[in-house]
């Protein structure tokens, strides 16, 4: 997926990522392509100085994160790392498999099926629609003209024209929109799968497999350093905030105190999902700066359309990061857009990070095209987004590994 990396460390980076990176210099071991000069002007105040980098990734050398002393930095704060023991873990997994039932799985889409059915009619009715129309079109979507005609029934071409009328007089009479739909099914499922992830991740002391987790720490540690440092004159300073776009339980907190987020109001979580902001919470939400008397914020509600305060530009934050999210939101281009106007005007970064890399999430979205609307960005997409706004200013400094090649299998 595709990550973005600062400047500073993306020369030990050699996996798939990308940067958001505001006027830092390039330091790239490779050939880059820098944004043009007309589209550094301020025709957003604030927020169109930013360059953008995409890079192969994480998968190189581990860095550590220092302050600006040259020592690590450690926290009072820093979340339980340490891996229940066998007779705790198995008390763990009966009491969750419990909750759900006696099957997680069957427990988890039972819980789903229970929340849809306590929608309001017209919701429900227009999230049913929204899923049948969303599910055809994925069908035949890569069909030519002759193959839909050849293996499609028309009597199925029909019903699916039927739903979208249907589905129309819906909207329109209740005022829906695409994206209230696709946070039906966003904001049902990861609460139905919330109190699994979370024990889940507790049994394991909120770690991945080695070569994922490297992946996650070095996205982290760009996150952070961001927070550290203000751009080359000086001229505006780090303010010391990170935000995580999709926190879900807090999956990444662990990660982001271990790069060196060494105070807890230095973070924002947030997440469609009230359930999952419930676990982050339960987990992570009690510690507090000893100076501030402020602690960590974790908000449920939507990305999109959150206020999340700041300065009189709406800058609130060093750097936003997305891990193993950016492909649930229906509108990347509308996502990278929000993340680029709650940044600071230079030295901001988005950093953007799926450890097990573009091919997976290519999977999720032939699997299930209703949660995953589409595939991560490629080298050439990224390119006609930039062009399209070149009010952000951004520069695709570094490209992505594609799906399926060597390079992503061995780096994500």
């Amino acid at each position: 997926l595709i990550k973005f990396l600062s400047i500073a460390s993306v020369a030990q980076v050699s996996a798939f990522g990308f940067s958001l990176g505001k006027h830092n210099n390039c330091r790239a071991p490779t050939p880059c392509i820098t944004n043009h000069p007309s589209a550094l002007r301020n025709n957003t105040p604030g927020h169109c100085r930013t360059k953008l980098f995409a890079s192969g990734g994480f998968g190189g050398a581990s860095s550590k994160t220092k302050n600006k002393k040259g020592k690590k930095s450690k926290s009072s704060s820093s979340p339980s790392t340490k891996k229940m023991n066998p007779r705790d873990a198995k008390r763990a997994k009966q009491e969750l498999t419990e909750r759900y039932g006696g099957d997680i799985g069957k427990g988890t889409q039972d819980r789903i099926q229970t929340s849809l059915e306590n929608l309001e009619t017209h919701l429900r009715e227009a999230a049913e629609l929204h899923k049948a129309i969303t599910q055809f079109d994925a069908l035949v979507a890569p069909m030519t003209a002759a193959d839909k005609n050849r293996l499609i029934p028309a009597a199925q071409t029909q019903i699916a024209e039927e739903d979208r009328k249907k589905l129309k007089s819906i909207v329109e009479e209740h005022g829906l929109s695409d994206l209230d739909l696709h946070n039906v099914y966003q904001r049902i499922t990861w609460d139905a799968a919330a109190d699994a992830k979370a024990t889940q991740a507790d049994i394991v002391g909120n770690k991945m497999k080695s070569d994922l987790q490297e992946r996650i720490t070095k996205a982290c540690t760009v996150a952070v350093e961001s927070t550290e440092s203000s751009d080359e004159e000086g001229a505006v300073a780090a303010l010391g905030k990170v935000l995580d776009v999709g926190c879900g339980h807090g999956a990444i907190v662990r990660s982001l105190v271990d790069a060196g987020l060494s105070e807890p109001d230095m973070y924002v979580g947030i997440d469609l999902s009230g359930e999952m902001v419930k676990a982050a919470v339960d987990r992570y939400g009690s510690a507090r700066n000893g100076r501030t008397g402020k602690g960590r914020e974790f908000v449920a509600d939507d990305f999109y359309t959150y206020d999340f305060g700041g300065d009189d530009d709406g800058v609130v934050f060093d750097s936003v990061i997305f891990c193993s999210a950016l492909h649930d939101l229906p509108d990347m281009e509308g996502a990278i857009s929000k993340s680029a106007s709650l940044l600071r005007s230079k030295g901001g970064k988005v950093i953007v990070v799926h450890a097990q890399g573009a091919q997976h999430v290519l999977g999720q979205n032939q699997a299930n095209p209703v949660m995953v609307k589409r595939g991560l960005p490629t080298t050439k997409e990224w390119g006609e987004m930039l062009d399209d706004h070149p009010e952000w200013g951004f520069t695709l400094e570094y490209e992505p590994a594609d799906p399926r090649s060597d390079r992503e299998e061995k780096e994500g």
